[in-house]
């Protein structure tokens, strides 16, 4: 039985690497051979890859370009080995993506957002459309954005056809089961398969305790992120890191990383005296290495987050007020208690996968 995994694979995004490893590698585990499908979808493929310059595009167009490539080689550089060591196909496309089936024995598709059309271009792959009748076909903490209304014909269409289904988020679970009267159920995000202690043994994290830092990672890099980030480095003598691949963050810092590779993110959380993120698995790697954190909720899609942070303890570590951000210490078995929870349920679900494929 050999289970291929259809996801963002190629994508330079920590949370997108990063959750790969851990489905394919739990897995591989749980069920047996596996390995991530190297499907180049064109609209993921084009937020990610380095932009072409050329004379018919105009100066102003690849001025831009030339800025972007230059932002974005290095972190682009540093993802490719950490890619390129989990377990993968030959590359397909949406023209030649049918041919897995001669491949793989079953699907998984998951986690991330492989069911937000308008993300994809509307690429139905995702849905495992192109599986042969007989394949099975599973959903693992698949997430669909903000759009189930408008798409709400295709979902029941494609969801219909899988044997098991099932959401990142608690909300699309209760949409999917109440208007398309589905049966699925909500998993954690395959990062939280492994505990933080497993995720430092996996990725050889080195202790460094040379520097006291605080660690900011930068998604969409708010003023109140920075600001907080900035109290919080002045109020306890520590050095400000920030991971970002804004063009010109504003924020005073010690260092802009914009070079570092999915391994070197988990160090630098690992080693930090706080993190501060707008990021979905900015927070849960946090809470995974049981880090004390804070985290400012981003423009939209805020229920990834406040879904990890259960207790009423770990929903005080959302800002609100940069100015009254202080040294507060959470106990980290708030934390590892959510953990530990998430990856049972997550087991859990690989385990009745692994069933309907006996």
């Amino acid at each position: 039985m050999k289970i291929g995994i259809l996801t963002f694979f190629n994508a330079n995004n920590y949370g997108a690497v990063l959750q790969a490893y851990a489905l394919q590698k739990k897995t591989a585990q749980i069920l047996g051979e596996s390995e991530c499908i190297d499907y180049k979808c064109e609209a993921i493929d084009k937020v990610h890859r380095i932009r072409k310059l050329d004379l018919k595009l105009g100066l102003n167009r690849n001025l831009k370009n030339l800025a972007w490539n230059s932002l974005n080689k290095p972190r682009i550089k540093a993802f490719a080995p950490f890619r390129e060591a989990i377990p993968h196909s030959e590359p397909y496309n949406k023209e030649t993506i049918a041919q897995a089936n001669n491949r793989y024995d079953a699907f998984i598709t998951g986690s991330d957002q492989v069911f937000n059309l308008e993300l994809t271009g509307e690429d139905t792959a995702y849905y495992l459309d192109f599986a042969d009748n007989g394949k099975k076909r599973f959903s693992y903490a698949a997430s669909m954005g903000q759009y189930f209304e408008r798409c709400e014909d295709v979902y029941r269409e494609k969801m219909s056809a899988f044997d098991l289904l099932s959401f990142r988020e608690e909300n699309m679970t209760d949409k999917v089961r109440e208007r398309l009267g589905l049966d699925c159920c909500t998993v954690p995000d395959p990062v939280f398969l492994y505990s933080g202690e497993e995720w430092k043994k996996l990725l050889s994290i080195k202790q460094n305790n040379n520097e006291k830092y605080i660690a900011v990672y930068a998604l969409f890099g708010s003023a109140e992120l920075f600001r907080s980030a900035e109290k919080l480095a002045r109020d306890n003598g520590c050095k400000l890191f920030v991971i970002t691949k804004i063009g010109r963050p504003r924020v005073n810092a010690d260092k802009i990383i914009r070079n570092a590779g999915p391994k070197e993110f988990v160090e630098l959380i690992a080693n930090a005296e706080y993190v501060l993120s707008d990021s979905f698995h900015g927070t849960a790697f946090s809470m995974l290495l049981e880090k004390q954190f804070y985290t400012v909720l981003p423009p939209k899609a805020t229920d990834r987050i406040t879904g990890l942070l259960k207790t009423d303890a770990l929903k005080k570590r959302i800002i609100s007020d940069p100015d009254s951000i202080t040294a507060n210490r959470i106990d980290e078995s708030e934390m590892k208690t959510v953990t530990e929870d998430l990856k049972s349920v997550g087991e859990e679900y690989l385990g009745r996968i692994r069933e309907s494929l006996s």
